[in-house]
């Protein structure tokens, strides 16, 4: 009964966000730095037919990409090395980078019409490769036989759907979070609160660094904005039809100024230390280095990941909230997706390896839920008993993040990506003292502003 309580919490709450999202496209959360938009140049026309399939058992090599840490690279690779061994004449070409690179060079592939067989997508973005034309209809393959959605619910599908038919399919669900290193609290006598505050983050990182010299930090850029937004019952802008900043001037105040307390403490992490996470992956960050002993990503998933890059024992909490708040901030959201190239020879292939690391157990025994809880709900009971004690940690955080979730923030509008550029130059620029929150407060609510009127142009 515990099992299947967690099971319906979370599709529960996935079903919230869904339905909050009705009528608009594909709600969007990005989760890390800005992607490059695909360049308009590379809209497909609608009726572009992809090259014919080739012969059954003739030689295919399939190209597919994803960003990632060290643990994913191997759990995929270890899973399409699966697929090949029950079908020897199918290939493949692995494309995979961290987040920092990963975008640029996905636009820079569908500039040059050279995109991938299969693509991993995030939510942020599937609406800009789908109106470019980039992305193939699944539903196409659904109705082929070679995908089987069956044991997906309606209300994650609905995440990749655009005017009703499916272009980008979620493989995996998880939520926002803290990862810190637990035994780096033990040892200065200190315990993570299951719900903590900014404050007493604070606190902890004070307490850590004055024990081992490990510095800590607190939320930043645009998922810190956007959990503080949530904390006050705010978004930080509107869906694709409102183009305006959503989030109040005491908002973004109280995340700039945030970020300065956080910056002229003594425990806090250096300058030099947030310029090396952003391209170090988890393997290289500084809480998995030891220098540091909490990280905020983008999701739930990455403490696999995080722990596999390190001996300390790592613990995950809430993400912190303010003080006063108003209301919930915590949601679930799918980690990634995974679309196909509606320029690719091999479609059809590409349908069914995707059902494959959707619906089968041999696929599950190499992914670990390393990019989330699985999607199809037999494939989750399937994959529970089997899992080590980090993803036991990631299924309990889901079903407790399920009990107190609240729907998605609206779809993205256009000009969001530069919006999260300033609010990150910004949040530099404080970091190194060379802005005050006021300051910064009053140029993000001007710029932003003008950027969202461009793009509605």
């Amino acid at each position: 009964m515990k099992k299947t309580l967690v099971l319906i919490l979370v599709l529960a709450m996935i079903a919230g966000f869904a339905a909050a999202c009705a009528g608009n496209q594909p709600a969007q959360t990005p989760s890390g730095p800005a992607a490059t938009q695909a360049p308009a140049a590379t809209q497909a026309p609608a009726a572009t037919q992809a090259p014919a399939a080739p012969a059954e058992d003739e030689p295919v090599l399939l190209r597919v990409t994803w960003w990632g840490n060290q643990l994913r690279h191997e759990t995929t690779v270890a899973m399409l090395d699966a697929f090949t061994e029950l079908n020897p004449h199918i290939t493949f070409e692995p494309e995979f980078t961290d987040w920092s690179g990963y975008w640029d060079k996905l636009a820079t592939q569908a500039a040059s019409n050279n995109l991938p067989d299969i693509v991993q997508q995030d939510y942020a973005y599937i609406t800009q490769y789908h109106t470019r034309g980039l992305m193939a209809n699944l539903t196409d393959q659904i109705n082929l036989g070679n995908l089987n959605v069956d044991n997906v619910p309606e209300s994650i599908l609905a995440t990749g759907r655009f005017d009703g038919d499916l272009y980008a399919l979620c493989i995996g669900v998880n939520a926002v979070c803290i990862i810190y290193n637990e035994d780096a609290l033990d040892a200065a006598g200190v315990t993570m609160p299951e719900r903590p505050s900014y404050q007493e983050i604070m606190d902890i990182s004070a307490a850590v660094f004055a024990d081992s010299g490990m510095r800590g930090h607190t939320p930043r850029n645009h998922q810190g904005l956007q959990m503080m937004a949530r904390d006050r019952g705010e978004i930080v802008y509107g869906g694709t039809g409102d183009q305006t900043l959503q989030a109040s001037e005491a908002t973004v105040l109280r995340y700039f100024t945030q970020i300065q307390t956080t910056a002229q403490s003594d425990w806090s992490f250096t300058t030099d230390m947030h310029l090396a996470n952003i391209t170090a992956g988890l393997e290289g960050h500084s809480m998995t280095i030891g220098h540091g002993w909490n990280l905020y990503p983008g999701g739930s998933n990455q403490l696999a990941g995080a722990q596999n890059a390190t001996e300390a024992n790592l613990g995950i909490a809430l993400y912190p909230r303010t003080d006063g708040y108003t209301h919930e901030a915590m949601y679930l959201r799918p980690s990634q997706f995974f679309s196909i190239s509606s320029t690719s020879p091999h479609q059809d292939i590409a349908a069914r390896v995707i059902d494959f690391y959707t619906n089968d157990e041999i696929a599950q025994d190499h992914l670990m839920a390393e990019r989330g809880v699985p999607v199809s709900t037999v494939m989750a009971d399937y994959l529970r008993p089997k899992l080590a004690p980090v993803q036991q940690k990631i299924f309990a955080y889901i079903a407790s993040v399920a009990a107190i979730a609240t729907p998605f923030d609206p779809p993205q509008p256009n000009g969001a990506a530069e919006v999260n550029t300033l609010l990150e130059q910004l949040t530099d620029l404080i970091e190194f003292g060379q802005m005050t929150p006021e300051d910064a407060t009053a140029r993000f609510m001007t710029e932003a502003n003008e950027i969202f009127a461009r793009a509605a142009d």
